[in-house]
């Protein structure tokens, strides 16, 4: 059978074969790192039944720097002919690397946040421009941070990128100004116009009109879906797109199938289903598009319904999504999903992580004669105190014992003089190899998942909330379909 075409859906169980066991570390020989899929609890495919996907970022991967500067230049226009704003900001250019998913937007003082999994600020800029560490530890050390607040707002997709950008060179232009200026309801003006652009049709109308320019193709994704429905499972599509846009999308991306048409990928597709609602009691009246001949179409609904629809329910469903809150959280949390979230950034990291892996041994190298110093140095003071003490209660009689102890004090307090110019000589190490690796992933922000020791906000929400974790969806095509996924053993630090 030709893969570009979707498999025909089997009416009979696929016949056993062995179960794949994806151990932590273990995967097929070939599959390159940043192809792997990573697992943070356990799943077993074979429990599955059916398998969903959102549209964007997930199915349909964007050529970023095009669809960024798209809805960048449409919502500048809008705020200079709709909100009034100077004409000069129609000369601002965008920069798509500046914004990262998983950083956090301050509207009440125009701040990018980058949080550690406590929520505590470990990077952050004013506008554009970097925050001292000093200063940034004045304005946000003392407390952690409610971001459930109205002035917080969390960059959870690649949507969001352009208008916090945008927002950002906002702050920057009126500070140079000297205008006092609410940053809050500057935020509002621009998240209102970028929806506006959307809800218009403004920026879908540019991506109908020419999808080549904004698309990138997937060859793997035709054989992908194929294989899912071939090995009996329920496939189906869950986008909040509506659906002459998911038309245009799926037609430049998938080829025919017997009937003429993409949705012959799939078994059941839903679409404006203003996630997150949908899972939550929140979603559109339930109206069906297409409801003949081939694969059903309906927009709107919510989960109940849904799920009587395809015959499975709470953990026999696997959901893939880019957006951490819309489709990863309430999809696990309200409803039981299995949930595999898409993180285009990960290749691009785990390519990194590999090229520096040199560096980042050096660096836990040093940490641990960095712990080894720090160990010596307190054993070291604790025995000359214990010294003193000695010395404090000695009498005079005990003349040549006295200066025993202080020839051993001073050996001491010479090896502590020692330690410490070697803890200087490991700190200075550890913080040009930090900044060396570090900067490796990004200039700006650090690592995605990491700060230091810490995992970040974002590494945070992926670990809890995605069952498997991967930087696209055919990723899926190096393993078994029937594999079972087993996570690490999870160790309490005392048990490490």
């Amino acid at each position: 059978m030709d893969s570009a075409l979707p498999a025909p859906r089997s009416n009979d169980a696929p016949a056993p074969i062995a179960e794949f066991r994806a151990s932590p570390g273990v995967h097929p020989p070939g599959v390159p790192r940043e192809a792997r899929i990573f697992v943070n609890r356990h799943l077993r495919m074979s429990r599955i039944g059916a398998v969903g996907f959102d549209l964007d970022y997930t199915l349909a991967n964007y050529r970023v720097r095009e669809l960024d500067e798209l809805a960048f230049r449409l919502t500048r226009e809008k705020l200079v002919e709709k909100r009034g704003y100077p004409a000069e900001i129609l000369s601002f250019a965008l920069d798509s690397a500046f914004v990262r998913r998983g950083l956090v937007l301050d509207t009440r003082r125009g701040n990018l946040l980058k949080m550690d999994y406590h929520n505590y600020v470990v990077r952050a800029s004013h506008g554009t421009r970097p925050i001292s560490s000093e200063e940034r530890k004045g304005i946000y050390r003392t407390r952690r941070l409610r971001t459930s607040a109205e002035a917080y707002v969390s960059v959870d997709t690649h949507f969001h990128l352009p208008e916090v950008y945008l927002y950002l060179l906002l702050v920057d232009f009126f500070e140079d100004l000297r205008r006092p200026t609410d940053f809050h309801q500057m935020y509002k003006d621009v998240r209102a116009m970028i929806d506006e652009a959307h809800a218009d049709g403004s920026i879908k109308r540019e991506i109908v009109r020419d999808p080549g320019r904004f698309l990138e193709v997937d060859p793997y994704l035709p054989q992908f879906l194929a294989s899912l429905r071939a090995e009996g499972k329920t496939v189906f599509l869950l986008t909040n797109s509506e659906y002459y846009y998911t038309d245009v999308l799926l037609t430049h991306l998938l080829p025919a199938g017997d009937t003429g048409s993409w949705r012959d990928y799939f078994d059941l597709v839903v679409v404006d289903a203003k996630k997150p609602g949908f899972f939550t009691g929140g979603g559109r009246p339930e109206k069906w598009i297409e409801r003949g001949p081939g694969t059903p179409v309906r927009s709107g609904g919510e989960v109940e319904g849904f799920e009587r629809e395809i015959g499975f329910q709470g953990d026999r469903i696997l959901y893939w999504g880019d957006h951490t809150y819309g489709d990863i959280l309430r999809s696990k949390k309200s409803v039981g999903w299995r949930t595999a979230m898409i993180i285009p950034e990960l290749a691009d990291e785990l390519l990194v992580t590999e090229r520096i892996r040199p560096d980042l041994g050096r660096l836990d190298a040093a940490i641990e004669d960095r712990d080894r110093v720090l160990r010596e140095q307190h054993l070291t003071r604790t025995e000359i105190g214990r010294l003193n003490w000695l010395l404090a209660g000695s009498s005079a009689s005990a003349e040549e014992a006295r200066a025993e102890v202080l020839r051993k004090r001073t050996r001491l307090e010479d090896r502590l003089a020692q330690l410490e110019t070697e803890r200087v000589r490991l700190h200075d190490r550890i913080t040009s190899l930090n900044q060396t690796c570090n900067g490796a992933y990004d200039s700006r922000w650090g690592p995605l998942f990491r700060e230091g020791n810490e995992i970040t906000r974002f590494g945070h929400q992926v670990r809890d909330f995605a069952c498997i974790y991967t930087s696209r969806v055919t990723n899926l095509l190096h393993y078994p379909l029937n594999t079972y996924w087993r996570a690490p053993m999870e160790r309490m630090p005392h048990e490490r």
